[in-house]
């Protein structure tokens, strides 16, 4: 909340995260006489959301940030004016009531694509130089979750015993530059879902088989020596690295001086973030082009304890009983827990994300690795309306109830909260 006199004006509006469809409601508290005093004609109120996106181009020596607002929606109320009754209070409070429309996309901000929603109070002042006082606030979004998505996310809550899917891969690799190949097989399990709902446990499994190139039967793949047979599996969970990237694309539409009957020219821009699910971190970007809004990493808790179960090694005959090969298997399980914003596609940004495994072995360009495309959707019912708003009720719209009080906040940095980027369309700042 940002106040610019907190004695004159104070938005009221707890910080927690809304559902798209909710009806939201707070109060405005307003300093009457202070008002008077200052000159105050009308005390509007505005609830608005926008989509921007920014993208930094190079012109020789020049640098030019294009951008594009994509607005969301925008309603705009007047709470007061020097004519509204008198309450016999120097402090007034006012109150707001806005249902938000059922189709928003999430909170979301990075330095070149934001999804962000705020209210406004502005005490309006005539005269050019007399410049309206203001108090702002920020609050985030996430879609609402469906009956069946809603289902999923108490499914797994409760211990996944459902169908499972599963995502396979065969690697030939050796470790040199000669001689024949060994195999490498992946098998990832995990719920067989259309989508995964944020901020929920979600069970897998990933089991990575080897299978030694063609050895005398006195190959032991565990020697004394401590030099197993190539390639040997990990039997660590610190062995092997877990990833989840986040694909972004932003997209913004400019004049095209160059032709007439193209009237918009697109600036693409895609990148690629990363978080370390076994360290629960964001790795930070290399290489941008562009400010970032994450100075250092950031800890992001995802993944709970791994634990390893590891087959004894399995002695399987070829031609003659004393040549074949070794196999070996582990099978990893844990859950994952993503508190990100849900996958997104609209007219100028959009992200997905893919699960990664990387699984390094000894030799060049030996690290094996499986990737798993996933669809995040939201894990939240739109609340019913407040006691007294039209269409309130006792019940949501859905027949499972999320557990547990909404989080405070999504993967959203600090510069989310922040007032810069929002476009307030005031013509006299404050």
């Amino acid at each position: 909340m940002t106040t610019a006199n907190p004695q004159l004006i104070t938005i009221r509006f707890p910080n927690l995260v809304r559902v798209a469809g909710e009806t939201i409601e707070g109060h405005v508290d307003f300093n009457v006489p202070l008002a008077r005093k200052d000159g105050i004609e009308n005390l509007r109120f505005e609830v608005r959301g926008v989509i921007r996106t920014q993208i930094y181009r190079q012109y020789g020596d020049a640098g030019i940030v294009h951008k594009e607002t994509v607005p969301l929606f925008s309603s705009v109320d007047s709470l007061w004016t020097p004519e509204s009754p008198d309450t016999g209070s120097d402090v007034v409070s006012l109150p707001f009531r806005f249902k938000l429309p059922d189709d928003l996309p999430p909170s979301f901000y990075r330095w070149d694509g934001t999804v962000r929603y705020s209210l406004e109070a502005v005490c309006e002042r005539p005269g050019k130089f007399h410049p309206n006082r203001r108090a702002r606030q920020i609050f985030s979004v996430t879609p609402a979750a469906s009956k069946n998505q809603l289902l999923a996310k108490e499914s797994l809550r409760q211990g996944w015993t459902g169908p499972w899917k599963e995502t396979k891969k065969e690697e030939k690799i050796r470790q040199g530059i000669w001689g024949e190949y060994s195999h490498v097989y992946a098998t990832f399990s995990i719920p067989d879902l259309p989508s995964f709902p944020i901020a929920t446990p979600i069970p897998y499994s990933f089991q990575i088989v080897t299978e030694t190139k063609t050895v005398d039967h006195s190959d032991h793949p565990d020697d004394k020596h401590g030099h197993p047979l190539f390639p040997a599996p990990p039997t660590l969970s610190t062995d092997l690295t877990q990833i989840l990237c986040r694909k972004i694309e932003c997209r913004v539409r400019t004049d095209n001086i160059f032709s007439r009957t193209k009237p918009k020219y697109t600036h693409h821009e895609k990148r690629t973030e990363t978080f370390d699910l076994q360290k629960n971190r964001r790795l930070e970007e290399k290489d941008r082009k562009a400010p970032t809004d994450y100075g250092q990493t950031e800890s992001i808790t995802c993944t709970q304890a791994v634990e390893a179960i590891v087959d004894e090694p399995e002695w399987i005959p070829k031609d003659h009983k004393s040549r074949g090969i070794w196999r070996r298997s582990v099978r990893f399980t844990s859950t994952l827990t993503l508190p990100f914003a849900p996958t997104l596609s609209s007219e100028t940004i959009d992200w997905q994300y893919i699960l990664q495994f990387v699984v390094p072995f000894p030799g060049l360009t030996n690290n094996f690795k499986l990737e798993i495309p996933l669809e995040l959707g939201p894990g939240l019912a739109c609340p019913p309306p407040p006691t007294g708003a039209p269409g309130s009720s006792n019940h949501s719209y859905a027949d499972v109830l999320p557990a547990g009080p909404a989080p405070s906040i999504l993967d959203l940095p600090p510069a989310y909260w922040g007032e810069d980027g929002h476009d307030w369309d005031d013509d006299k700042k404050s």
